[in-house]
Order: C-alpha cells, then structure tokens, then sequence
C-alpha cells in the first residue's frame, strides 16, 4: 500500500502540477493578457467575475452529478471538462481578436477552470478514504513550486515577447493537464475488514445501508454551521483574488513592471510547499480547526501589509504570509470538510468549499476590485480587501468547532 500510496502522490502531484501552470498562464496573467486586448479595468473584472458566477452554477450541478452517477467516474468527468477548455483555448488562439468572442470565450475556459479544482480534491480524497496514504499536501505543494517556477518564467517572457506568448503558454500547458488526469489511476488490492483497521482505515458505521446523495438546499439544512464557515471562506479570500487579479496594478502603484510581478506570484507559490508538504506532519502537532483559524488570521495580514507597502520590495515582504495563509488552510479546509461531510455528500463538499473560495470570492472580488480600481485607486481597494477579510476571519472562528479535541464530523 505505501508503494501504491507514493505513486499516487506523484501522479496526483504531476496533477497539481500541469494545473496550477495552467492556472498561472490564463488566470493570474489574465489582467496583463486582456489589458493587451485594450480591456478596462472593470471591464477585465466583469470577465473574471461572471466566469465565477457561471461555475458557480457549473460546480453544484457537476458534484450533484458525480455525487449520484454510477456509471460515469469523476476522472472520465474531468477529461470531458478539460477537452472542453483546451478546444475553447484553440478557438481563442486562431479565431481572430474580437471584444466579444475574447470576452465570451475567456470566460468559458475560466468558469470550466474553476469548476476542475475543487473535483482534482474529490479524486485525491477518493482514494485517501479507501485507506490510501497518499501525502495531498506533498502534492499540492508540487504544484505550488512549479506555479512559482511558471510565474518567474511567464513574467519574463511577457516583458520580452509581450501578452500573446500566454495563450500559446497556457495551450501547451493544458496538454499536460489532460495527460497527467488521464495517468491518475490505480487498481487498489482488496483487504479484509481486519486489514483495513490495521492500516487505520475506518470504514462508515452505516456502510451498508447505500444512502442517495441530498440535494443542495438539504445539504445545507443538515450542515448549517458548514453554510457560515463558507461564508467566512468567500471573505478570506475576497483580499486573496483581488491581490492575485491586480497584482500588476498594485506593483506597477510601487513602481514595478510585469517581471516584478512574476517575481512576486513566484515568492508566494514557492513559499506554499513547505507548508503543504509538511502538513501531515504539522496537523498531528496542532489541531486542524486551530489551523484553519490561524491561516485565516494570516490572509488579514498578508492584505494589511500589501495596503501598506510602499515599495516593491515590502509586496515580495507580504507574499511571504502565502507560507502561513493560504498554503496552510488549502490543506487544513479540504481534510476538515472530507471528515466533516457524510460520504454520500464528499463531492458535493469539496466542491461546496470550491464554490467559496473561488466562484463567490471570485465574483465579489473580480467585480468590485475593477470598479474601485478604476474609480479610486489601488490603495481603497486594498482597504475594502483588508476590512471584508476581517469580518470573514471572524466568521471561520465561530463557524469551525472541536469535537473532543478533534476534527467535528457533523454539524
């Protein structure tokens, strides 16, 4: 089993990987990209946040799905949704510029990208609760690093070439997005009952009762707790998109360019590994829920001192938090929800905890942060960040509760 569990970790890694690369190219290049195009301000933040609002409908009905669906895998899921992203990807590439079709299609490919993240999650924790070690933060992290190498390079890149090397950049990327989900499986062996409680895999008291997965607004009556902790988690992140979208604004307010920006994303990203690789390691010292609190703590942080940074150097300073914001709550989030949710409703979960982080953050952020950018300047916007963020650090504190010491399993 650890032979298989260490395979895993790589390929769930090669994952992580090719997507967070991907990412890099067609999301957080986005404003450089569509500023190119002669895009506004608002009028980029109008694309990014009505691809959020549209996976925001894409995600529970794709977790519904998979939820439900016992004929189709989550990984066959996947492909479909990514062959679907790198043909729109195409079509952008050779179909010529055009405000309409760039906008329509631009937000097809990130709706479809946001909604592939949360169900990378489901996957990984698929084979985790069937009692698979794999190291998901090792992986994570894997794909944090390369996110940080990608950064550096596609900063560069732009200042030498200009914006039309991203598309190019992110097609390429995408095959290798699609191969590495293809390559994501194993046949695990079959172990007795005996076997499986020495390998410290509990299986589900009511196992053999075969329950149906609920429909959302049940879902959410059954786990209300969970519907503030999302609410809270939409906040935290509102500063953690308006920072990643406008990055190049705020650089360029210090007086920096696009490779300073590059050097900045690569700063954050590199820094997430140690985090999550660590984190297996971490979470048997400090509680899960105590976690998620502190890393919350720290998103406030890291959008006060980016407020307050006078010059480029003190933004590289406030990308040094991404070690103790995001890369400690990706981690700690997804295990507390895979334990906090029934079986029958995992996917839906995850991809509940998708939703908040980035549809709903995503929309708020990318709306409101063009037009304050536009209308007042870097440093309100900033300011808007930095006081939303407090108010969801607050909410997560009352939302996530112990359980004897331990991760709760229900509301």
């Amino acid at each position: 089993m650890e032979s298989i569990a260490r395979r895993l970790t790589l390929k769930f890694g090669f994952i992580q990987s090719s997507y967070w690369i991907s990412q890099c190219a067609i999301n957080s290049f986005a404003a450089v990209y569509l500023q190119a195009k002669n895009f506004e301000n608002t009028q980029i933040g109008f694309i990014l946040s009505f691809a959020a609002i549209l996976s925001l409908l894409l995600q529970p009905l794709v977790a519904s799905f998979a939820d439900k669906s016992k004929k189709v895998t989550l990984r066959h899921m996947l492909l479909v949704l990514m062959f679907t992203v790198f043909g729109l990807g195409l079509l952008l590439y050779f179909l010529p510029d055009s405000f309409l079709l760039i906008t329509v299609i631009y937000i097809l490919i990130n709706a479809v990208e946001y909604t592939v993240n949360p169900l990378f999650n489901s996957l990984a924790m698929e084979y985790m609760n069937q009692g698979v070690p794999m190291n998901y933060g090792l992986a994570r992290g894997m794909g944090s690093i390369t996110f940080a190498v990608m950064s550096f390079l596609l900063g560069s890149l732009v200042d030498r070439f200009g914006a039309d090397i991203i598309l190019p950049v992110f097609l390429i990327c995408y095959i290798f997005v699609i191969l590495s989900t293809f390559l994501f499986r194993e046949k695990l062996p079959e172990f007795t009952p005996e076997q499986k409680e020495l390998m410290g895999y509990a299986e589900d008291a009511d196992q053999g009762e075969v329950k149906e997965a609920s429909n959302i607004l049940t879902f959410f009556l059954n786990h209300k707790l969970f519907l503030v902790m999302l609410c809270g988690v939409a906040m935290i992140f509102y500063s953690h998109v308006l920072i990643n979208t406008y990055l190049i604004n705020i650089i360029e307010n210090v007086g920096g360019a696009s490779a300073d920006m590059g050097i900045s994303l690569s700063i954050s990203a590199a820094l997430e590994l140690p985090t999550m690789a660590l984190f297996i390691y971490i979470v048997r010292k400090i509680k899960g829920t105590k976690l998620i609190k502190i890393s919350a703590f720290f998103f406030v942080v890291k959008c006060l001192i980016t407020l307050l940074a006078p010059n480029v150097a003190m933004v590289y300073f406030s990308m040094c938090f991404q070690l103790i914001a995001f890369a400690l709550f990706t981690p700690a989030s997804i295990y507390y929800v895979n334990d906090l949710i029934e079986k029958e409703n995992r996917v839906k979960g995850q991809s509940m905890l998708g939703v908040a982080n980035i549809a709903v953050a995503g929309t708020l952020a990318n709306l409101t942060g063009g037009r304050l950018l536009d209308a007042y300047g870097v440093s309100a916007m900033l300011i808007v960040g930095t006081i939303v963020t407090a108010v969801g650090f607050l909410l997560i504190c009352f939302s996530i509760r112990d359980n004897d010491g331990e991760v709760s399993s229900r509301d």
